[in-house]
């Protein structure tokens, strides 16, 4: 060893910190750990990595011939809303006098790939509208929904039904089917385009990554914790670039909606897609790198979030 890399490393253990050095037992199970992590990432995108920590080759191979130009596109989807108007939000009245108000300018607001964003409104309801336009739910009654350059609103049925396949969507409205196991709940989400179905073995996979590996069984035997954790184990089976999910709360106590969070967030922040979330908590907002309010049929608050001891303890715990 190099003079000054001994150096560097007594000093180390001289401050009082541990060796670096891991027993052959620990490392071993760190390579398999490291490699389920790779297989995980590369089942879920659909492209190779390569390297110890799961690189994605993004040039020619060493002596070989450059690849093909791949789309440049990440794993996130990227969102702009032009002054998009709710069902709710035309018309409004004069509440003395009954008389029509002053129409409401719509939401306009660009998201781009890979970015968490939470969404608050008032009245109740203002961002499950705006939640629901963007999953291609219903239709706005005004303005433009684009995701990745498609415009959601002026879609057919024929491609709205594609675009819903290809988006993640966790939610109570849409709940696993009770005669069902959980590995047919989540294989029974529909097919994106006219590619292999889902495997039992993809679906074990992210099951085990939601935190529901050890569940069997028909799903009406869950507990609303388990559920929550199946549907989200549904949603990314089509590897979607953009999930929307809604806050647990109140549907589950503070404590199993924060472990449901949880879930979701590290398979966020392994995967990268976009993800929104209607926020009904504060500690549900801060979540997310970005926090939205939508009061009056516009957005009157628009602010990054992130730099909390909630993200910085999960950077660590996710290493």
């Amino acid at each position: 060893m190099a003079w000054p890399a001994l150096k560097e490393r007594q000093n180390h253990v001289l401050k009082g910190h541990p060796m670096m050095i891991l027993p052959y037992g620990r490392r071993r199970t760190l390579r398999r750990e490291v490699g389920l992590l790779n297989s995980q990432v590369t089942d879920y995108l659909g492209i190779p990595t390569i390297g110890q920590y799961g690189v994605v080759q993004s040039g020619p191979p060493a002596g070989g011939q450059p690849s093909a130009p791949s789309s440049g596109r990440g794993p996130g989807a990227a969102i702009e809303l032009g002054s998009v108007v709710g069902p709710s939000s035309v018309a409004a009245t004069d509440g003395d006098s009954g008389a029509p108000g002053v129409s409401v300018p719509g939401v306009s607001l660009a998201v781009p790939p890979g970015q968490t964003v939470a969404l608050l409104g008032q009245p109740p309801g203002t961002a499950t509208n705006l939640f629901d336009a963007i999953a291609g739910l219903s239709r706005p009654r005004a303005g433009l929904v684009l995701v990745d350059g498609i415009a959601v609103n002026r879609l057919g049925r024929a491609e709205l039904d594609r675009y819903r396949a290809r988006r993640g969507l966790v939610s109570p409205r849409f709940p696993l089917l009770p005669s069902l196991s959980v590995v047919e709940n989540v294989l029974a989400a529909p097919p994106v385009g006219r590619g292999r179905a889902p495997s039992a073995d993809r679906a074990t996979r992210l099951l085990d990554l939601a935190g529901a590996a050890r569940l069997t069984g028909p799903v009406r035997r869950l507990s609303a914790e388990e559920q929550w954790r199946v549907m989200i184990a549904r949603a990314l089976v089509s590897s979607p670039r953009l999930v929307l999910a809604e806050d647990p709360v109140p549907g589950l106590d503070s404590a199993a909606a924060d472990r449901v969070l949880d879930a979701l967030m590290d398979a966020q922040a392994m995967f990268g897609f976009t993800l929104i979330l209607t926020a009904n908590r504060p500690t549900t907002a801060v979540r997310c790198q970005r926090r939205i309010f939508v009061a009056g049929g516009a957005v009157v608050e628009d602010e990054i979030t992130g730099d909390d001891a909630w993200t910085r303890s999960r950077i660590d715990r996710i290493g």
